[in-house]
Protein backbone atom coordinates (compact mmCIF):
# COMPACT_ATOMS: atom_id res chain seq x y z
CA UNK A 1 0.00 0.00 0.00
CA UNK A 2 3.18 2.26 0.74
CA UNK A 3 4.50 1.83 -3.02
CA UNK A 4 0.93 3.06 -4.40
CA UNK A 5 1.35 6.58 -2.56
CA UNK A 6 4.98 7.30 -3.04
CA UNK A 7 4.75 8.30 -6.69
CA UNK A 8 2.15 10.92 -5.77
CA UNK A 9 4.02 11.36 -2.69
CA UNK A 10 6.96 12.39 -4.88
CA UNK A 11 5.01 14.63 -7.33
CA UNK A 12 3.54 16.70 -4.63
CA UNK A 13 7.17 17.44 -3.23
CA UNK A 14 8.46 18.14 -6.95
CA UNK A 15 5.39 20.35 -7.38
CA UNK A 16 6.32 22.50 -3.98
CA UNK A 17 10.08 23.04 -4.92
CA UNK A 18 8.75 24.20 -8.29
CA UNK A 19 6.54 26.45 -6.77
CA UNK A 20 8.69 27.72 -4.36
CA UNK A 21 11.53 28.54 -6.73
CA UNK A 22 10.01 30.60 -9.10
CA UNK A 23 8.69 33.24 -7.58
CA UNK A 24 9.98 35.28 -4.03
CA UNK A 25 13.10 37.36 -3.67
CA UNK A 26 15.74 36.29 -5.28
CA UNK A 27 19.54 36.94 -3.14
CA UNK A 28 22.40 38.28 -5.03
CA UNK A 29 24.63 35.46 -5.52
CA UNK A 30 28.05 37.04 -4.93
CA UNK A 31 26.43 39.23 -2.01
CA UNK A 32 29.14 39.83 1.00
CA UNK A 33 31.78 39.22 -1.56
CA UNK A 34 34.57 41.59 -2.66
CA UNK A 35 35.82 40.88 -6.14
CA UNK A 36 39.58 41.02 -6.10
CA UNK A 37 41.48 42.15 -9.05
CA UNK A 38 45.14 40.50 -9.74
CA UNK A 39 47.58 42.91 -11.10
CA UNK A 40 48.82 42.01 -14.62
CA UNK A 41 45.62 40.50 -15.24
CA UNK A 42 44.46 42.58 -18.81
CA UNK A 43 45.27 41.34 -21.98
CA UNK A 44 48.73 42.86 -22.66
CA UNK A 45 50.14 40.76 -19.92
CA UNK A 46 48.78 37.50 -20.90
CA UNK A 47 50.29 35.13 -23.39
CA UNK A 48 49.28 35.72 -27.01
CA UNK A 49 50.86 34.56 -30.26
CA UNK A 50 53.89 36.70 -30.10
CA UNK A 51 55.19 36.32 -26.32
CA UNK A 52 55.00 33.76 -23.26
CA UNK A 53 54.29 35.79 -20.25
CA UNK A 54 53.61 34.89 -16.95
CA UNK A 55 53.04 37.21 -13.85
CA UNK A 56 53.09 36.29 -10.16
CA UNK A 57 53.71 37.23 -6.84
CA UNK A 58 56.05 37.14 -3.41
CA UNK A 59 55.31 38.18 -0.13
CA UNK A 60 58.05 39.04 2.70
CA UNK A 61 58.96 41.68 5.58
CA UNK A 62 62.22 42.42 3.28
CA UNK A 63 61.06 44.28 0.11
CA UNK A 64 64.35 42.35 -1.82
CA UNK A 65 62.80 39.33 -0.38
CA UNK A 66 59.34 39.87 -1.78
CA UNK A 67 61.04 40.60 -5.41
CA UNK A 68 63.11 37.51 -5.89
CA UNK A 69 60.64 35.45 -4.92
CA UNK A 70 57.93 37.14 -7.06
CA UNK A 71 60.57 36.74 -10.17
CA UNK A 72 61.07 33.05 -9.28
CA UNK A 73 57.50 32.05 -9.20
CA UNK A 74 57.11 33.65 -12.52
CA UNK A 75 60.26 32.12 -14.39
CA UNK A 76 58.60 29.23 -12.89
CA UNK A 77 54.87 29.57 -14.38
CA UNK A 78 56.50 30.81 -17.65
CA UNK A 79 58.78 27.47 -17.80
CA UNK A 80 55.71 25.28 -17.50
CA UNK A 81 53.39 27.62 -19.96
CA UNK A 82 56.10 26.87 -22.74
CA UNK A 83 56.81 23.51 -21.65
CA UNK A 84 52.94 22.71 -22.41
CA UNK A 85 52.90 24.51 -25.02
CA UNK A 86 55.71 22.98 -27.07
CA UNK A 87 54.77 19.48 -25.96
CA UNK A 88 51.29 19.74 -27.44
CA UNK A 89 52.84 21.32 -30.60
CA UNK A 90 55.81 18.42 -30.85
CA UNK A 91 52.70 15.70 -30.12
CA UNK A 92 50.59 17.43 -32.97
CA UNK A 93 53.49 17.71 -35.51
CA UNK A 94 54.18 13.95 -34.71
CA UNK A 95 50.59 12.73 -34.98
CA UNK A 96 50.06 14.66 -37.75
CA UNK A 97 53.00 13.62 -39.74
CA UNK A 98 53.55 9.94 -38.97
CA UNK A 99 57.27 10.38 -37.62
CA UNK A 100 59.03 6.97 -37.46
CA UNK A 101 60.22 5.38 -34.38
CA UNK A 102 57.63 7.60 -32.65
CA UNK A 103 58.53 6.63 -28.57
CA UNK A 104 62.30 6.61 -28.80
CA UNK A 105 61.69 9.87 -31.14
CA UNK A 106 59.64 10.99 -28.32
CA UNK A 107 62.03 10.75 -25.35
CA UNK A 108 65.07 12.28 -27.55
CA UNK A 109 62.46 15.72 -28.42
CA UNK A 110 60.56 15.48 -24.80
CA UNK A 111 64.65 15.37 -23.18
CA UNK A 112 65.74 18.28 -25.60
CA UNK A 113 62.71 20.65 -25.04
CA UNK A 114 63.46 20.19 -21.46
CA UNK A 115 66.98 21.91 -22.03
CA UNK A 116 65.58 24.32 -24.24
CA UNK A 117 63.21 25.58 -21.93
CA UNK A 118 65.82 25.98 -19.36
CA UNK A 119 67.78 27.91 -22.03
CA UNK A 120 65.27 30.33 -23.40
CA UNK A 121 64.12 31.30 -19.58
CA UNK A 122 67.47 33.10 -19.74
CA UNK A 123 66.24 35.46 -22.13
CA UNK A 124 62.80 36.19 -20.31
CA UNK A 125 62.77 39.45 -20.07
CA UNK A 126 60.75 42.08 -17.20
CA UNK A 127 57.45 43.63 -18.42
CA UNK A 128 56.63 45.41 -15.29
CA UNK A 129 56.29 45.36 -11.85
CA UNK A 130 54.07 46.47 -9.18
CA UNK A 131 54.82 46.65 -5.44
CA UNK A 132 52.48 47.38 -2.49
CA UNK A 133 52.81 47.63 1.27
CA UNK A 134 51.14 45.29 3.41
CA UNK A 135 49.54 46.67 6.49
CA UNK A 136 51.66 44.49 8.75
CA UNK A 137 54.66 45.82 7.09
CA UNK A 138 55.23 43.35 4.85
CA UNK A 139 55.95 43.75 1.29
CA UNK A 140 54.31 42.06 -1.66
CA UNK A 141 56.10 42.72 -5.21
CA UNK A 142 54.60 41.08 -8.78
CA UNK A 143 56.28 40.79 -11.19
CA UNK A 144 55.54 39.82 -15.34
CA UNK A 145 57.98 38.31 -17.37
CA UNK A 146 57.75 37.75 -21.11
CA UNK A 147 60.03 35.60 -23.40
CA UNK A 148 59.82 36.06 -27.44
CA UNK A 149 58.11 33.05 -28.93
CA UNK A 150 61.14 32.95 -31.61
CA UNK A 151 63.89 31.56 -29.03
CA UNK A 152 61.86 28.85 -28.30
CA UNK A 153 60.50 27.70 -31.77
CA UNK A 154 64.13 28.12 -32.68
CA UNK A 155 65.23 25.84 -29.92
CA UNK A 156 62.84 22.78 -30.78
CA UNK A 157 63.93 23.23 -34.41
CA UNK A 158 67.24 22.59 -33.66
CA UNK A 159 66.46 19.85 -30.97
CA UNK A 160 64.41 18.16 -34.00
CA UNK A 161 67.37 18.83 -36.21
CA UNK A 162 69.50 17.67 -34.16
CA UNK A 163 72.39 15.02 -35.13
CA UNK A 164 69.85 12.21 -34.68
CA UNK A 165 69.10 10.54 -38.15
CA UNK A 166 65.72 9.49 -37.07
CA UNK A 167 64.53 12.84 -35.83
CA UNK A 168 66.39 15.22 -38.76
CA UNK A 169 64.95 12.65 -41.73
CA UNK A 170 61.35 13.03 -40.43
CA UNK A 171 61.47 17.13 -39.93
CA UNK A 172 59.93 19.05 -41.79
CA UNK A 173 60.13 22.88 -40.70
CA UNK A 174 57.32 24.49 -42.92
CA UNK A 175 55.00 21.78 -41.09
CA UNK A 176 56.38 22.66 -37.41
CA UNK A 177 56.80 26.54 -37.53
CA UNK A 178 53.19 26.02 -39.00
CA UNK A 179 51.82 23.86 -36.16
CA UNK A 180 54.14 25.93 -33.77
CA UNK A 181 52.28 29.14 -34.90
CA UNK A 182 48.73 27.50 -34.69
CA UNK A 183 49.60 26.40 -31.54
CA UNK A 184 50.70 29.97 -29.66
CA UNK A 185 47.57 31.47 -31.86
CA UNK A 186 45.34 29.52 -29.82
CA UNK A 187 46.70 29.84 -26.36
CA UNK A 188 46.92 33.64 -27.14
CA UNK A 189 43.23 33.00 -27.95
CA UNK A 190 42.17 31.08 -24.74
CA UNK A 191 44.11 33.36 -23.04
CA UNK A 192 41.61 36.61 -23.45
Amino acid sequence: MRTKFFPFVCAGLAAMVALTSCGGQKQAVNSGKTEVIMPFSTPEYRTDANYFRAAASGTSKDMEMARTAAELNARSALATQIEVVVKSVTDRYMNQYDVNGESEVRGKIETGVREVVNQTLKGAVIKDTKLYQNPDGSYEYWACIEMSKVPVAEGVEDVLISNDERISVDFDQYRFMKTFEEEMANYGKENK
